[in-house]
């Protein structure tokens, strides 16, 4: 962890701009967000005119998770940043798992009875621009770099997306954190679309997810989360799909043997501040946050990262799990199975072409 008086040392490089990625993970994080979108943060539209430096605030940002969730560690480091950076005159207190679901969290940041919060890409876009669906959506991102390059040109490029959660959300997005990739569990090795051929797959029950997959040939099948240990326990189901935490968390590698990273969808956090406190803010108290902000939001996909790795190999020594790794996945294959399905969504919902998302990797 990163020492109060580092992080204060990173936080003034960052403003002056110095501050580069890291691990190949991070990507582009910042924009000079004068473009009226926030530009992935930064001063944004006409937020300099606060002159409201020297107020201080009582402020409160919510997650969807649990205090010990590394996305909430982020908002918690990020309050600590803006605490310090601030001599306490700007406070957050972290609000996890306390404001009911993320349509709850969207809700509450759009009428200002909270002020930030952290919520899935997903329920940014439910809410806001169903048209940007495929920003989280299987088999879209091929990495956390391409990723980035898509918030880039389609959430804070000119008249992005960034423009209509303002506009109609009350709320602007400042940046995204890396919440990890899904990988798929089963009894046997998965490597190629031609080994789920016919499986009976749990899948939640989204649209884009369920047809995608069964474009690659799999039998969706729809079973509640809360039931999944027992449905693949019986066979009910064959095969679920999920991030490594998931596997480890509820505890299936006692029912499944094998874990495949086939990484088909990259989840974010989407982090928001409301749109009316944005405005009040003085340039230099939005500089702090946007700053404050992303230092948190790179501690926390190093972290991510880290606990990845450190979960891969625990189920591979402590609970002889079969690990199939992300080099051994043939996933242009996937990509291509599922690029009918794909091409058709992007055709009939979804506002740029399959070709130009891709073309951004």
């Amino acid at each position: 962890m990163v020492s109060p008086n580092s992080r204060r040392s990173y936080l003034k490089a960052v403003g002056t701009g110095s501050v580069a990625g890291f691990l190949g993970l991070a990507g582009c994080l910042g924009g000079d967000g004068d473009d009226g979108n926030g530009g992935n943060g930064g001063n944004g539209g006409n937020g300099g005119n606060g002159g409201n430096g020297g107020e201080s605030r009582s402020l409160s940002i919510a997650t969807p998770f649990n205090p010990e969730h590394t996305q909430t560690e982020l908002a918690s480091r990020f309050a600590d940043n803006v605490d310090s950076e601030t001599d306490g005159r700007i406070t957050f207190d972290v609000l996890a798992a306390s404001v009911g679901g993320e349509e709850d969290q969207i809700e509450s940041v759009a009428s200002g009875t909270v002020d930030m919060h952290g919520t899935s890409v997903s329920s940014v876009a439910a809410a806001y621009g169903p048209e940007y669906g495929f920003l989280e959506a299987p088999f879209v991102a091929q990495n956390w770099e391409h990723f980035r390059a898509m918030q880039d040109e389609f959430t804070y490029g000119d008249d992005g997306f960034n423009s209509q959660i303002i506009n109609e959300g009350n709320q602007r997005q400042l940046s995204e954190s890396f919440r990890g990739l899904r990988g798929t569990t089963s009894n046997m090795v998965v490597e190629h679309p031609d080994d789920v051929q016919d499986v009976d797959m749990r899948l939640p029950q989204f649209e884009t997810w369920v047809k995608t997959w069964e474009e690659i040939g799999v039998n969706a099948t729809p079973v509640a989360f809360d039931e999944l240990y027992s449905a693949l326990e019986t066979g009910v189901v064959e095969a679920s799909e999920g991030p490594i935490q998931q596997f480890m968390d509820t505890s299936l590698y006692e029912v499944q043997s094998h874990f495949s990273e086939t990484q088909h969808l990259l989840q974010g956090l989407s982090w928001l501040i409301n749109e009316d406190l944005w405005q009040d803010l003085s340039s230099d108290d939005q500089q702090i946050i946007q700053d404050s902000l992303q230092e948190a939001v790179e501690w926390a996909n190093e972290t991510t990262r880290s606990e990845v790795d450190e979960l891969l190999t625990q189920a591979e020594e402590e609970h002889d799990t079969t690990i199939t790794r992300a080099e051994d996945v043939d996933q242009q294959a996937f990509v291509e199975a599922g690029t009918p399905q794909l091409e058709r969504f992007f055709e009939d919902r979804w506002d740029p072409s399959f070709q130009e998302v891709q073309d951004l990797a």
